[in-house]
C-alpha cells in the first residue's frame, strides 16, 4: 500500500502540469491546432491503452500508475512544445515552479531516505517516530521556504478574499 502511495504522490505535479498546459493549449489554439491536438490525444489514449494492459499485466497497480504517467509525459510533451511554439520560444516551465520547490525536491528525497534508513516494518511502532519527525522537519522547511519566496502572491490571494468577503 504505501509503494501506491508513493507513486499517486509522485503523480500529482505531473498532472498538476499536465491539466495546466492542456487547458492553455486548448485556450489559445485554432480550430485546425485543436484537431490536431484531439488526434494527439487519440494517439496518446490508444498507446496508453496497450501500456496499461501490458503494465498491469507484469506490476499490478503500480503498473496502472506507471502507464498513467507514461501517458502524462506524452501529453506534458505535447503541450510543451505548442506552448513553446505559442511563445516563440520564451517559455519556461522552469519558471513556473514556485519558489522553495528545490527545498521541496530535497525534502521528498530527504524523506525517502529517511523511510529506507530508519523506518523499519517489522519494528514499526519503534522506528515510525523518528521517521515522522524528519518527515515534519522536512514539511516545517518546505512550507517556510514556499511561503518566504511566494508571500507576496499568498497576500494577494488573502487580500482578494478579504475583498471578495466584503461583497457577499
Amino acid at each position: 500500500m504505501c509503494i501506491l502511495i508513493k507513486f499517486c504522490t509522485n503523480d500529482l505535479c505531473p498532472s498538476i502540469f499536465s491539466g495546466t498546459s492542456e487547458a492553455f493549449l486548448h485556450s489559445v489554439a485554432n480550430e485546425n491546432q485543436l484537431k490536431q491536438s484531439n488526434n494527439m490525444l487519440l494517439l496518446f489514449s490508444a498507446i496508453y491503452t496497450v501500456l496499461n494492459v501490458a503494465f498491469i499485466k507484469s506490476a499490478g497497480a503500480v503498473g496502472l500508475i506507471a502507464a498513467n504517467s507514461v501517458n502524462m509525459l506524452l501529453r506534458i510533451s505535447y503541450s510543451a512544445v505548442f506552448i513553446n511554439e505559442y511563445f516563440k520560444g520564451s517559455f519556461s516551465f522552469y519558471r513556473c515552479l514556485p519558489a522553495g520547490w528545490g527545498v521541496l525536491l530535497i525534502s521528498g528525497l530527504t524523506t525517502a531516505f529517511s523511510e529506507r534508513m530508519f523506518l523499519n516494518r517489522n519494528r514499526f511502532k519503534q522506528t515510525l517516530p523518528i521517521h515522522m519527525v524528519i518527515g515534519i522537519m522536512c514539511l516545517g522547511f518546505s512550507l517556510l521556504e514556499i511561503y518566504r519566496g511566494e508571500k507576496q502572491f499568498l497576500m494577494s490571494i488573502v487580500k482578494s478574499l478579504k475583498g471578495h468577503d466584503k461583497h457577499t
